[in-house]
């Protein structure tokens, strides 16, 4: 059951580190209220900022025109192959088991505006690295490679992110495919593969590569991630299967590879850099 927590809310929550006896629900709320504070540190880092914004470059980052049409299938914002300053103006979080979703409010230009919806599993970037994230710090200077690496976004969707955190320096990268329920990732040394989103409580994921037997997980998470990474690297398509909030039945999706290993590797590199 996801939780709204107002930006009000948050300056007034507190964690203090203590011994003693406690309950699976103590550290539950301890997890979710430092997780919060951090979202919070993340939200005030964005707000305020410009970054440069190319919608032929940003295939799984999109701009809507409102909070209640956020997901695949609605309209998005259009800059016709142009870069146009957005200026992220405000946010909104909304705190789940495993994250926090957080939607900015974009000033596009001088006139129009919109909304981005990101998450704490992988947040969206300002940096003019052409391996992180679209949004870029300057104006990039319109190139063919430009042209080239659109297309073959186009063709393959794989992307990444990548971040240091600038209080207990943790490091984190987490690789995506275009309109996919499939994630994966290394976070301080430990690799993770996920599926799906908002899980049915206690229920059962699943990935199987090409013919090989099923790897398990719970909610979403693998239970053997390096074992399904190697898969993946050698594997042509991917099949994942999860139960998603409310709905007690099985979510089934299929997903090329074509494309994940040279991206994985380009990821894992990054990765050693921060």
């Amino acid at each position: 059951m996801k939780k709204i927590i107002g930006m009000a809310v948050l300056s007034f929550l507190t964690f203090s580190a203590f011994a003693g006896f406690e309950t699976p629900e103590d550290q539950r709320t301890k997890r979710l209220t430092e997780r919060a504070l951090e979202t919070k540190n993340y939200i005030d880092s964005m707000v305020g900022r410009t970054a440069w914004y190319n919608s032929n470059e940003c295939l799984t980052e999109k701009i809507y025109p409102d909070t209640s049409n956020i997901s695949y299938g609605s309209a998005t914002y259009s800059t016709n192959g142009e870069y146009k300053p957005i200026v992220f103006e405000s946010a909104e979080m909304q705190q789940d088991t495993y994250k926090d979703y957080v939607t900015f409010k974009i000033k596009i230009g001088e006139t129009d505006e919109g909304y981005i919806q990101t998450s704490t599993a992988m947040p969206l970037k300002i940096s003019d690295n052409e391996y992180v994230g679209c949004f870029k710090a300057n104006k990039p200077i319109k190139k063919e490679s430009t042209i080239s690496k659109s297309i073959d976004d186009i063709l393959f969707g794989w992307s990444y992110s990548c971040k240091k955190d600038k209080f207990n320096q943790s490091k984190s990268c987490y690789l995506h495919r275009a309109n996919s329920d499939l994630m994966v990732g290394i976070y301080n040394g430990q690799h993770s593969v996920y599926v799906g989103r908002d899980h049915y409580p206690r229920s059962q994921s699943a990935i199987k590569i090409d013919s090989n037997t099923p790897i398990y997980g719970y909610e979403g998470s693998s239970s053997t991630p390096q074992k399904a990474i190697e898969q993946l690297k050698r594997g042509k398509v991917a099949y994942t299967r999860y139960k998603e909030w409310p709905y007690d039945y099985n979510q089934d999706g299929e997903v090329d590879l074509t494309g994940f290993t040279e991206k994985y590797n380009e990821m894992i590199d990054e990765y050693k850099k921060l």
